[in-house]
């Protein structure tokens, strides 16, 4: 019990560890990405925090076994170049209990992402949804960032404001390409008319606008006037519906891209024992070798596993492969694979007998 449980503190000490320097990865490269996003008109800044939350528990359900795998080796692979499991193979701990005290950390972190998988990522995605559709309702001017030039509906106009003081933008510029018009402002606030038409009222301002030739312009000076803003175009990518869906809606249907995703979700809780089953032997490294010895075998083996499993995830979406083979072939392989690690079968990668059954 003893033993029981300092392996598993091993284990699931690393796998935090790892998840939270993974994570931080993830979410810091969709955050630029979001940012450089918002920058441009395209989403509002101040919904970049909440829209980070709900996609968290996507991004940790997909880390998560990564995680394990890692800790498996990097925790595993320190004992044995510390001699430790040497001195524990002496006190009697076989092959078969090491890897069922494993399966004690494993178990956990499948459960884990069972509930990542069938009931808060579906939740943070169809919150997401919600948030990128209200987006669709603002225009450029109530997504103004201060002092930057924004280019807004691929390029067809661009904005700038000096300064936002109550919702009232400050010396305004705004572009628009197809026509070649330049409109400036000393102030500019968006509102709505009686009908709910979204518009934007410049006050204090000029109209530049080319007439018979490019050498022509026209300028037209206003006390206040009012632009009707057109909705901006979207192009941040959001949640499939299918991804959204709920796990029991997925299962109560008969569309082969419901089934993809369904099988997907107990994918990614599969694949932990399959994981593990492989991490245990490949672990295993002399004191000479260092902890780090078999980690690129293991990290090749998961990209393959996992790139399977994306290739046929679309194959079954796309009904090119049928329901019943769907992505268990995948998981039949890599368990047969995994089975020829433990008992010794490959030595190649694993080294028959090492440690006393």
């Amino acid at each position: 019990m003893i033993i029981s449980r300092y392996l598993t503190r091993q284990i699931l000490q690393v796998t935090a560890a790892t998840t939270f320097i993974l994570l931080a990865v993830v979410v810091l490269g969709r955050f630029l990405k979001y940012l450089g996003q918002a920058s441009q008109g395209e989403i509002d800044p101040a919904i970049l925090a909440l829209l980070m939350t709900y996609r968290i528990p996507e991004f940790i359900q997909l880390i998560l076994p990564l995680a394990l795998l890692l800790s498996i080796l990097l925790a595993y692979g320190r004992m044995y170049a510390d001699n430790e499991m040497t001195v524990l193979s002496a006190c009697g701990l076989s092959t078969r209990r090491l890897l069922g005290m494993t399966f004690i950390s494993s178990t956990l972190v499948a459960l884990g992402v069972a509930i990542l998988c069938f009931m808060l990522t579906p939740m943070g995605l169809v919150n997401t949804d919600k948030l990128l559709e209200a987006q669709k309702e603002l225009n450029e001017f109530d997504v103004m960032v201060p002092g930057l030039f924004q280019n807004i509906s691929r390029g067809r106009r661009t904005t700038y404001t000096e300064d936002i003081v109550d919702e009232q933008m400050q010396n305004v510029f705004m572009h628009e390409s197809e026509t070649g018009r330049i409109t400036v402002a000393s102030s500019a606030i968006p509102t709505e008319d009686q009908d709910g038409g979204r518009f934007v009222l410049f006050t204090e301002g000029s109209i530049s606008e080319t007439t018979a030739g490019p050498s022509d312009m026209q300028l037209t000076r206003f006390a206040e006037m009012g632009v009707r803003i057109p909705p901006r175009e979207i192009t941040i990518d959001v949640a499939v519906a299918e991804r959204a869906m709920t796990t029991s809606a997925l299962w109560n249907s008969g569309e082969a891209s419901h089934a993809a995703e369904l099988q997907w979700r107990i994918s990614l809780v599969l694949i932990i024992p399959i994981l593990t089953l492989m991490a245990v032997p490949l672990s295993r490294v002399s004191p000479r070798q260092g902890r780090f010895a078999k980690m690129v075998p293991a990290v090749f083996l998961y990209i393959l596993y996992f790139g399977l499993l994306l290739v046929s995830r679309d194959l079954l979406a796309a009904g090119d492969i049928p329901a019943f083979l769907g992505l268990w072939w995948v998981h039949g392989l890599f368990g047969l694979l995994g089975w020829l690690l433990f008992s010794g079968r490959l030595s190649g990668l694993a080294i028959p007998g090492f440690l006393t059954r």
